[in-house]
């Protein structure tokens, strides 16, 4: 992949792993990888699934990096999950009350008019 075909500057992306993580988003010519809202695994813990509580945000909703996006819950603890960037709630794959590995996939997080995966 060239990266003059990126909308990043070409001196930045030397800085990024390729090939890039799943949640780097790249936007090329009617092209845009949209990012994962997965079950993270929490640290020193040894949780294989999670229960989602509630939904805080929307479809549709714009989201900051850091905001709680949705309540999960394990056996041990409740806790938000914060969104990883910056974007729009495009959709919930894992809907209240659902159970969910950790790894699972909870919904998607890209721009206003991007399509997932499941569109």
């Amino acid at each position: 992949m060239r990266s003059e075909a990126l909308d990043i500057p070409r001196n930045r992306y030397r800085n990024l792993a390729y090939p890039p993580e799943p949640n780097f988003r790249i936007r090329r010519k009617g092209l845009t990888i949209v990012t994962n809202l997965v079950v993270p695994k929490t640290g020193g813990m040894n949780t294989t699934k999670v229960n989602v509580v509630r939904w805080l945000k929307d479809e549709g909703d714009a989201l900051r990096q850091g905001e709680p996006v949705v309540e999960l819950e394990t056996e041990k603890v409740s806790y938000e999950l914060d969104a990883p960037v910056d974007g729009v709630l495009l959709k919930i794959a894992a809907h209240e009350p659902t159970e969910v590995e950790v790894g699972g996939l909870l919904g998607y997080i890209g721009e206003p008019g991007d399509k997932t995966p499941e569109s």
